[in-house]
C-alpha cells in the first residue's frame, strides 16, 4: 500500500520544464517553456508577426523570423523534449540552411541529434538557447486554506495569523479600492487582465506581475504583464513552471520566500520572492493564475519577501477575477442562447423566454399553425442546379421568414422547400389567428418581388401553397438538449399540414380551416371552398380561402361559388354542374371555380350515383 501511495505521489510531481530563449542580434526577443514539441521558423503568409507562439493539439509553432528574411526557412528547427531526461531531440527541418550547436557541432539540413540541456543553437542572425529549470528546488509555502470556487460559500480561515490589526488602515483601504476596481473591470472591460497585473504590483509592491491563462493540457500563456521597471515584456518574461504546476495541481495559492541567503551584494543577485494564486472556473478547474515576483536589488538590497497577508491579497484579487470571468461566461452563454432563440422568434419573445425559461417546457396551448410550401420546387431545382438552388431557397425562405417574424410569429422548422410557423406560443397571443392570416397575406404579396430577383434564372414566377389551422397543441422543445427546436405537436399540426397540401387540389394559394375562422375576431374576405376529408385525418374539415388581393368582383364570385357549393352539398349534382360551368367560363382566372367544376365532373364520370357530395375526399396529401 505504501509503495502504491509513493508511486501516485511521484506521478503528481510537477514536471521539469526547460525554458527556450530566443535572440536576434544578441537581444532577447521571446521566451517560452519547452512544454511540447516546438516547430521554429519564418513567418508564413497570413500568420502573425514574430515573435509569436501558436499552440496546436500536440505541438506549438514559434514564428521567429519575419516573412522577408529568406535566410530562415518557414520550418527551420524542431525541438522535441524527451520525457524524464535532461536531453532534447533537435531536428534541422531546413532544406538548405545549417544550424550550429554550441561552438563545435553543425547540424546539416535534414539532420537530427540528441543534445543535453543547456544548449545553444545558432542560424543566420538568430540564436535559440535551451536552459534547464532553475527553480526545481523552490521551497513553496501554501496558504492555509484552498482557494474558493466562484459561487461557493467561503470557509472562514484563521484571520489572526494574517496580522491585519498591525496594518495601516489607510493603506488597507487603498488596497481595497484597487481590488474593487479590478473586480468591476473584470465584468465590463476587455483589458482587465492588464488591470489585474497592474493592481497586483500596486497593492503588494511587486516588481512584476502577470495574469496567466491555462489550457486543458496545463500549458500557460501570458494574458497580460505589468512591470514596475523596464526590461520586462510578455515575450521575454517567463514565470516559474514549478510554482505554476503546484498551483494547478493543488488549486491553491503558493508563495516562495528566499531563505538562508548570505547578506552580500553578490549573493543577492537574481534572488526573487514569488507568489501565485489560481483563477478557478465554476467547476473548480484552474483556468488561469495571478503571478508576481519581488526581486532583490532595491535601495536596501534586502532579501525580498512576500508576507502571508500579501499572498492572501493576491488570492482575493484572483478570486474576484474568477467571479468576474464566471459572470462574463454566463453572459456569453445567455447571449448565445438568445441568438439561437432569435433565429426562431422575435427579440421580444426571446427576452420573455430568458425571463421565464419554463415557457420552453411542454404544455398545452391554443395556437395557430402555418405550413407554407414552394410549388414546383423539384422542377425549379433541376433547372438551377444545386449551388443556385441553395442560394435561391435561402433568399426565398429568408424573405418569407421576415414576414412571419414581423407578425410576431415563431419559426418552428424548415424542411427543404417548406417552412412551419406558429402563433400563440411560447407567449400566449389572443389574436393568434389574425396574426397568422396577416403573415400569410404579406408572404403572398411579397412573392412578386422575390420572383423579380430570380426572373432571369427561373424563367417563371414563384408560387406558394399555404395552410393554416387553429386549435390546442402540445408545445415545447421538440428537439433535444443539443439542438433546440421549439414547436407544437398534435392533431392541430397534422391538420394544418394537410390543409397546405389541399391547396393544390382546391385551386387556392392560401387556405385556412373553420376552427381558424372561429378564432378570428373579424373575418377577412373569404369563401368556403369545401368540406373535405383528408388522408389520415379522421374528421372532415371546412376549408376556406384567404385571397391575397381580392378584386372588385370578389363579392360576386364569392356569392356564386358558395351557391354552387351549397347546391352540390344538397346532392343536386346536375344543377351544381351547370352553375359551376357558367362560373368557370365567366371567371376563367378563378382557379378555385375551375377546381370545383373538375370535382363535379369527376364525381359524375366515376359513377351514375356520385354518392354523398357534401364531403370531398381528397386524393392525396
Amino acid at each position: 500500500m505504501a509503495d502504491s501511495e509513493s508511486h501516485q505521489d511521484s506521478e503528481l510531481e510537477p514536471p521539469s520544464i526547460p525554458s527556450v530563449l530566443f535572440y536576434h542580434r544578441h537581444r532577447r526577443v521571446f521566451v517560452t517553456p519547452l512544454d511540447t514539441i516546438l516547430e521554429i521558423g519564418r513567418q508564413r503568409s497570413g500568420e502573425p508577426a514574430p515573435a509569436t507562439r501558436q499552440d496546436r493539439t500536440d505541438s506549438a509553432r514559434i514564428i521567429f523570423a519575419p516573412l522577408d528574411d529568406v535566410d530562415v526557412s518557414r520550418s527551420h528547427l524542431q525541438l522535441r523534449p524527451i520525457a524524464g531526461e535532461e536531453t532534447i531531440e533537435v531536428s534541422n527541418l531546413s532544406r538548405t540552411q545549417p544550424v550550429r550547436l554550441d561552438a563545435d557541432q553543425v547540424l546539416a539540413p535534414g539532420e537530427k541529434t540528441i543534445a543535453e540541456v543547456p544548449l545553444l543553437l545558432q542560424f543566420s542572425s538568430y540564436a535559440v538557447r535551451i536552459e534547464p529549470p532553475e527553480d526545481e528546488d523552490l521551497e513553496l509555502q501554501p496558504l492555509p486554506e484552498r482557494t474558493i470556487v466562484p459561487g461557493k460559500q467561503s470557509i472562514e480561515g484563521d484571520l489572526g495569523r494574517l496580522n491585519i490589526d498591525t496594518m495601516d488602515e489607510r493603506l488597507l483601504l487603498k488596497w481595497l479600492e484597487t481590488v474593487l476596481g479590478v473586480f468591476q473591470s473584470a465584468a465590463s472591460s476587455r483589458d482587465f487582465p492588464a488591470e489585474a497585473a497592474k493592481a497586483l504590483v500596486k497593492i503588494v509592491g511587486l516588481d512584476a506581475a502577470a495574469m496567466l491563462e491555462c489550457d486543458a493540457d496545463g500549458r500557460w500563456k501570458t494574458a497580460a504583464l505589468y512591470s514596475a521597471s523596464e526590461g520586462h515584456n510578455e515575450n521575454t518574461w517567463i514565470p516559474s513552471q514549478t510554482l505554476l504546476a503546484e498551483v494547478r495541481k493543488e488549486k491553491r495559492t503558493f508563495r516562495h520566500v528566499p531563505g538562508n541567503v548570505p547578506d552580500t551584494a553578490q549573493s543577492l543577485q537574481n534572488v526573487s520572492a514569488l507568489v501565485s494564486a489560481p483563477i478557478l472556473d465554476g467547476e473548480g478547474n484552474v483556468i488561469g493564475a495571478l503571478y508576481g515576483d519581488k526581486r532583490s536589488g532595491g535601495p536596501q538590497n534586502d532579501i525580498p519577501d512576500i508576507s502571508l497577508f500579501e499572498a492572501k491579497l493576491v488570492e482575493v484579487l484572483a478570486s474576484g477575477i474568477a467571479a468576474g470571468l464566471a459572470r462574463v461566461k454566463e453572459q456569453q452563454a445567455a447571449l448565445a442562447a438568445r441568438v439561437q432563440l432569435e433565429q426562431f422568434v422575435t427579440p421580444k419573445i426571446a427576452f420573455q423566454l430568458e425571463k421565464d425559461p419554463q415557457l420552453l417546457e411542454g404544455r398545452d396551448a391554443v395556437i395557430t399553425v402555418m405550413f407554407a410550401d414552394i410549388r414546383g420546387f423539384s422542377r425549379i431545382s433541376e433547372r438551377l442546379g444545386p449551388e443556385r438552388t441553395m442560394a435561391w431557397i435561402q433568399d426565398t425562405m429568408g424573405t418569407l421568414s421576415q414576414y412571419i417574424l414581423a407578425s410576431d410569429g415563431t419559426l418552428v422548422d424548415y424542411v427543404g422547400d417548406e417552412l412551419m410557423a406558429m402563433w400563440g406560443a411560447p407567449l400566449s397571443q389572443s389574436n393568434h389567428a389574425e396574426l397568422a392570416c396577416e403573415a400569410a397575406t404579406a408572404m403572398l404579396k411579397g412573392l412578386p418581388e422575390i420572383s423579380q430577383r430570380w426572373e432571369k434564372e427561373l424563367g417563371t414566377t414563384i408560387e406558394l401553397g399555404i395552410g393554416i389551422n387553429s386549435g390546442v397543441a402540445r408545445v415545447g422543445n421538440t428537439g433535444s438538449r443539443q439542438r433546440l427546436k421549439y414547436g407544437p405537436l398534435g392533431d392541430t399540426v397534422n391538420v394544418a399540414s394537410r390543409v397546405q397540401g389541399a391547396s393544390k387540389y382546391l385551386g387556392a394559394d392560401c387556405l385556412f380551416t373553420g376552427s381558424t375562422l372561429a378564432a378570428l375576431s373579424k373575418a377577412p374576405p373569404t369563401r368556403r371552398l369545401s368540406r373535405v376529408q383528408m388522408i389520415n385525418i379522421e374528421h372532415a374539415v371546412d376549408i376556406y380561402e384567404l385571397p391575397c388581393n381580392p378584386g372588385p368582383d370578389w363579392e360576386a364570385v364569392q356569392t356564386r361559388y358558395e351557391k354552387v357549393l351549397k347546391t352540390l352539398e344538397n346532392q343536386n349534382v346536375g344543377t351544381a354542374r351547370d352553375l359551376a360551368r357558367s362560373l368557370a367560363m365567366e371567371y376563367p382566372t378563378d382557379r378555385a371555380a375551375a377546381a370545383l367544376l373538375e370535382r363535379i365532373d369527376s364525381a359524375q364520370h366515376e359513377s351514375k350515383d356520385p354518392g354523398d357530395t357534401s364531403i370531398w375526399c381528397l386524393p392525396g396529401k
